[in-house]
This record gives C-alpha cells, structure tokens and sequence, in this order.
C-alpha cells in the first residue's frame, strides 16, 4: 500500500511540475550506469542540459589531496542521495569521493555546470583539475583517515570550462561534520555554457521575482492590518507571504549571498529551517482567521506550539544537532497541511465564501509541499517549488479580493445612485414614525393630566391659603406629581412626589405613586406615618425592580398656625414667616428604598402672612456647564427680595430667572415649583 501511495503521488507531482523543469523532449537520453555516461545520439546544444543522476562510483573515506589512502573498495551508489545508514553503521559526519566518466560524443566547445550545495563543503574536479569548491576540509593526521576538520559553506554556483577531449573525468569530493545529512544531495547539471547560463539566470530572476512579489504583497497586507485593527486574515496572510519571500532568497540559489557576505553556513540553514517551520501554523491560522467554523482553534494552537518549540531547538542547538528536527517536522507539515485541505474543501462544500477559490490555490501550495518534502528526502531530484506554490496561492488569493472589491464596488455605486432617492424614503418614514410617536406622546399627556390632575400653570385658593404652580415637564409627559387636599378635620395636605427619570417610564410610575398616594392619603393622621406607610407597600409591590421616589408631604392646621412636614430625599422647603425664615432640610432617604423605614415628623410655627416654596430637584439641579448649578441659593435670594410681590409675580421672577441662568441650554430634568402664603389679614 505504502508503494502504490508512492507511485501515485510521484505521478501527480510529475503531471503538476512538468511544466517547471528546464528540460525539453528528450530522445534517448544517457544514463549513468556503474560511473560511466556516454553520450550517444543526444546532442548538449539541440536537446539541452542534463541532469548528472544516476548510479556514480563511491569511495567512502577517500579525499584525493589528503595524501591519505582509503583502503575501501568503491561502491555503486544513486544520486542525489545520502550516505547515511551504508551498511548499518555510517552517519551524516564523514568524507567520500563520487567518480563519475562522461563519454561526449563530439567536441562541444565551452561546457559548464550548475552545482547546488552538498552536505556542508565539496570539491569539483574535471581530468584532475579543480574547477569549483565551496567550504575548506583539512586532514591534521597523517595517519588517521578518520581526523578531518571542516569549515562548512553553501555555495550554488555556475562553473564554466572548456574539455581538452571528448571524455571527462568528474570526481566530486564531498566531506561533512555539521549536517544531521552528508552526501551528494543534488545531482550536477551539466550542458553547454550558453545554454546553462541562461537557466542559471532565468532561476536566479525567477528566484528575485517571487521573493519580491511575496515581499510587496504581505507588506501591503501587513500595513493593511495595522490600518485597520483586528483584521486577523490580513496579518497572517502578510506575515505568511514574507515569510515565503525570505525563504525564497535564502534557500533555492540563494541569490541574497551575494549581498550578505557577512552570513554563514549556519546562518543559512538557520533561517532555511525556521521559515519551514513558521510557515505552516501562520498559513493555518489564516485559514482559520477566513473560515473559523470550518478548523479547529485547539489543533491551530497545536501546531503553533510544535513550530515555536522546534525554532527555540533550531536558534539554540548548532546544526548537527537541530538538523534532526526536520524529520519529525515533516510528519507534522504533511498532517498540518492535510488539515488546511480538510478544511477548505468543507468551507467549499458549505458554499462559505471564496471557499472554491481560496482552495485551488492551496492545493498548488500543498502539491508543492509534498514534493518538496519528498525532494528532500532523496525521492525526486527537480528541486524546491514551494515558492512557485505559494505564488500561485496568492494569485488566486488576490482573484478572491479582486472578486469581492469588484462586488464592494457594485454595491458601493448602486448605493451612490440611489442615495437621494433612498434618503427620502427613510425621511418620509422617519417623519411618519415620529408623527405617531408625537401623537402618542399627546395622547398620553392628556391622560396624565386626567388622571393626576396636572397642569403646567395653575392657582388655586382653599380658605385662606393660596396656592401656586408651576409644573414644566421636560417632555410631553413627566415625573413630577403633586396633590393638594382638604382633610375633614380642616387641615391642608399638600403632596409632592418626583420619580427618577423623565418621559414615558417616570409618567407610568408616577400613576403607580398617585394610586398608592390616594388608598392611604385619609387613613393615616401625620404626614410622617403616611410616607411610611406609602414606603412600605411601595417597596412590598416593587421592590423587585428597583423602584423608589423622592417625596414632600406638607400639613398645615385649620388655624394656618402650624406646619408639620416630612420629607424624603426631597430638596429643602422654604418658609418665611413675618420676622424669621426657615429652610427644612432632608434627613430621610427615597421612599421605596428601605423596607419598614419609618419617617419622622417635623414641626414649624407659621405667622399671619407666612409664605412656603417647595420644589423638585427639577429646579435647583439644573445646569449650564458639568457642576455649575441652580442650586438653593439663587432660590433663596429671589424668594428674599419678593417679599412685597404677589405669590404668582414670586413664581414668575423665579422662572426668568432660571431661564436667565440656563442661557442658551434646556433644563435636564421635569422642573415643579408649588407655592402657597397666607392671605389672613
């Protein structure tokens, strides 16, 4: 089962990165039997450059300028592969010698080849001579074939020279301590100068182009992101684009080694290795961040904590060691990518938006993952196509934004073209829905008034004692409520009540206050026991829902020779007799706000003449600038100089004056002012 999964998955990766190789159609193209090539009717300069893989000659433990011999025999081996595992017993630390013969089958002029970099150094001889080398290998013994130092490097280079004859002698020497891997990893390409040269910069240009345009496109995501906070699917989409861009610079030719001079071989595989490994949980968490019903946060979250283990490994731990990460991890990347494949195709299949888009890319992202990862372990010799994948993931990423821009825009000028008529239509209903509001708001008004007999302006005389209003709700209808009545006994019961709030939920409770008001307004003989008892069943009924009041009941006697009055959590009330003046202050909480509180009596001394002035909170809170209030002063000062005034002249300089006070600001608040005097002579 394992074969047959191989097979298939070589064909697919064959059938899809056809088009990527340099090659054209070959005929008869040589093969490289027991270290021998021999180019027969294949032409270099028609049919193109070729790939030197095949079966080479291996001596293992053998270096050419050593001076030491290896007593080992060579044996045949297949590139690109490792040395790893020969015979049970052989690591990724050592040295070897692969042979090769070229049979050319007439005189080519300049040839060149294209090598990759092999473990950590190698050395490339033609007939003897060194054409290339990349890294430096000592041997400090002359006697021990085992004692070698090596100072590693990367080197991709192209490499040109001219055959004395039509055979050649290539002995690629390859020595290795660093790398978890040692061997001939990437076979040679070999072919005519002119031709090779120009694949070696197609590659190089194409490397530049898609590291560029990865690197402008996540840069733009990335700026979009920060512009506009939270958007997830942006930040990780930048950050996996430039992450793919840095890897396409320093992996592949490594073109950004001509400008970094300054990097080392383990620099290399340092930022080859976390650009691997960061790549795959930041592109799952942008799928996660589009489709979040579709993944799973938890295995998102999972992979984030093996990747960011694996680079702490891969920053702290030298090559030789963290090397070996990269097996486990590709397990790891092949489910991780698996997943995002799972989770896409149900995204497309749940018709979520973009979905079938968003997933033709990933599966060239995800075929290209693959083959990479089957490249590096030795299975196919085409080279690294993740950049290619990534790129044409964006491609469709950005066929998705154009889509849903084009659509933002369709929607953006039909809105642009029906805007005025749009706006009338929601005016007209605006004013519709406002004209009901306003007729109910009247309708319920004059309820108000019917029940709770409420006016705006109003007097009234009772004996000798004249009263008057003022009652200025701040909408059509208020909180404010007050009664005046005459008890059987002779005395004036007089009844302010204020509830939180104002406009249609403060005018519902104050009928609930009004109904409560007149059960008990006859039964009980002081006012303080009646705004107990009205506390007490208007906390019994409501209670539950916070409700409580503010509230002032007043009492005069027959005579008009003694006030009693209880108040609670009211402002003060304001008594002038002929030669005195009293201002009664609050010492009781809200009525409903305590269960069983029991309101205390206060009694005053009226004189011939007296005059009282009781008012809502209404008045002495109202406010021009935060903390600039009526307050009680300016009540007393014009209840001071009105001595001489009538009581309706007393009412109406309060009036303007708090109107003078407001300037060009409204009250906050149901405003109600009731005086009364005595007119006895």
């Amino acid at each position: 089962m394992k074969k047959v999964f191989t097979l298939l998955t070589l064909s697919f990766l064959q059938f899809l990165f056809s088009g990527c190789n340099d090659s054209t159609a070959k005929v008869e193209h040589p093969v490289i039997v027991q270290g021998t090539m021999e180019f027969k009717n294949y032409d270099l300069e028609e049919q193109g450059p070729i790939l030197l893989s095949g079966l080479w000659k291996f001596r293992w433990l053998y270096w050419k300028s050593s001076g030491l011999e290896s007593q080992n025999s060579y044996e045949i081996v297949s590139i690109p592969s490792s040395w790893n595992g020969k015979n049970g017993a052989r690591l990724g630390e050592g040295y070897g010698t692969y042979e090769l013969n070229v049979k050319l089958n007439r005189n080519y002029g300049e040839l060149a080849f294209i090598l990759q970099e092999q473990s950590s150094s190698y050395f490339l001889y033609v007939n003897g001579k060194l054409l290339a080398s990349c890294g430096e290998v000592e041997f400090p013994s002359n006697s021990d074939i085992t004692i070698f130092e090596v100072r590693p490097a990367w080197c991709n280079k192209l490499v040109k020279f001219t055959p004395e004859g039509e055979e050649l002698q290539i002995d690629m020497q390859i020595a290795n301590r660093d790398h978890r891997l040692g061997g001939f990893w990437a076979p040679i390409r070999f072919g005519t100068s002119s031709s090779l040269e120009k694949t070696w910069n197609a590659e190089r240009f194409l490397d530049l182009f898609l590291a560029g345009g990865l690197f402008c496109i996540g840069l733009l995501h990335l700026i979009y992101a920060i512009v506009r906070r939270g958007e997830a699917a942006s930040m990780y989409f930048g950050t996996y684009c430039v992450i793919m861009a840095a890897r396409g610079l320093f992996s592949g030719t490594r073109i950004i080694s001509e400008y970094l001079d300054f990097l080392k071989y383990h620099h290399y595989v340092r930022i080859e290795y976390v650009t691997f490994y960061l790549a795959i949980p930041v592109f799952l968490s942008y799928i996660l961040s589009v489709f979040p019903r579709e993944l799973k946060r938890i295995l998102v979250d999972l992979v984030w904590w093996i990747a960011v283990g694996a680079c702490i490994v891969v920053l702290v731990f030298p090559v030789r060691i963290f090397t070996f990460t990269i097996t486990v991890y590709y397990l790891v990347a092949f489910l991780a990518g698996t997943l995002g494949l799972f989770s896409l195709t149900k995204a497309a299949l749940r018709r979520r938006k973009g979905a079938l888009i968003i997933l033709a890319g990933f599966v060239f992202v995800y075929a290209a993952m693959i083959h990479d990862i089957l490249y590096a372990t030795f299975y196919l010799d085409t080279g690294y196509f993740t950049n290619i994948g990534a790129f044409v993931f964006i491609v469709a990423q950005s066929v998705f934004l154009s889509i849903r821009s084009s659509e933002s825009l369709d929607r953006l000028l039909d809105l642009s073209r029906n805007l005025e008529r749009r706006v009338e239509e929601r005016t007209k209903q605006l004013r519709n829905a406002l004209r009901l509001i306003q007729n109910d708001l009247n309708v319920a008004r004059e309820i108000q008034k019917g029940l709770l007999n409420l006016e705006e302006t109003a007097e009234k005389k009772i004996g000798k004692i004249k009263f008057g209003i003022w009652h200025k709700p701040l909408a059509e209808v208020g909180g404010d409520l007050y009664d005046i009545t005459e008890l059987p006994d002779g005395k004036l019961r007089i009844f302010l009540a204020d509830a939180p709030g104002h406009g249609i939920q403060a005018a519902l409770i104050t009928i609930l206050i009004r109904n409560i008001y007149e059960d008990l307004r006859l039964k009980e003989e002081s006012p303080g026991k009646l705004l107990s008892a009205i506390g007490s069943q208007f906390y019994g009924k409501y209670g539950n829902v916070s409700t409580f009041f503010s509230a002032s009941i007043l009492e005069i006697s027959p005579d008009g020779k003694k006030l009693t009055l209880s108040l609670a959590g009211s402002p003060p009330v304001l008594i002038r007799n002929k030669d005195e003046e009293h201002v009664v202050e609050c010492e009781n909480p809200l009525v409903g706000l305590l269960e069983n509180f029991h309101f205390e009596d206060k009694e005053v001394l009226l004189t011939p003449g007296f005059r009282i002035l009781c008012f809502t909170d209404g008045l002495t809170e109202s406010s021009r600038l935060p903390g600039d209030f009526y307050g009680i002063e300016r009540v007393l000062a014009t209840v001071r100089t009105g001595d001489s005034q009538s009581l309706e002249e007393l009412l109406r300089d309060i009036q303007d004056d708090l109107l003078r006070f407001l300037g060009s600001s409204e009250p906050k608040d149901d405003i109600l002012i009731l005086g009364m005097e005595d007119q006895r002579s």
